[in-house]
């Protein structure tokens, strides 16, 4: 009887898992269709000490993939990574650049540095706008044509 009832319940807690594992990744599916497959140009970033606009977004873009992998322009640099989305949560992980010499006043440094404290994303009005990581800013995106 109870080798029964543990079969019974064992059958539960895996239709359950299932279940679950299912609706969390059609959430991921479309959370990650709203990005991917654009590119995305930078347009400014907002933090609480200054606002950060970009005087040419198309030198410094993000194109997400649907594989999890991430290409970027940082200026005059290419480069990428990987990306994770779960639960309007985006996180990226090491990325890497080529390291030529950009001109003066560019902005590469301060793109790659904020790209890696991303910690989640929201679209609005058609634009994306990744969250920095404890609130500590607001990166704006636009997509590129």
């Amino acid at each position: 009887m109870c080798r029964i009832i543990f079969c019974i319940l064992l059958g539960l807690t895996t239709v359950s898992c299932q279940t679950t594992s299912q609706s969390e990744s059609s959430v991921n599916s479309a959370e990650t269709a709203s990005i991917t497959g654009k590119t995305w140009q930078w347009v400014a970033t907002i933090i609480p000490a200054e606002e950060i606009t970009v005087s040419e977004p198309d030198r410094y873009t993000v194109t997400f993939a649907d594989d999890g992998k991430a290409q970027m322009l940082f200026d005059c640099n290419r480069g990428g990574g990987d990306y994770t989305i779960s639960d309007k949560k985006l996180s990226f992980g090491p990325l890497i650049s080529t390291r030529m010499a950009c001109p003066e006043g560019s902005l590469d440094a301060v793109f790659m540095r904020d790209l890696q404290k991303v910690d989640s994303f929201f679209i609005k009005d058609g634009a994306l706008y990744l969250e920095l990581g404890l609130e500590s800013g607001t990166m704006h995106f636009q997509p590129a044509g």
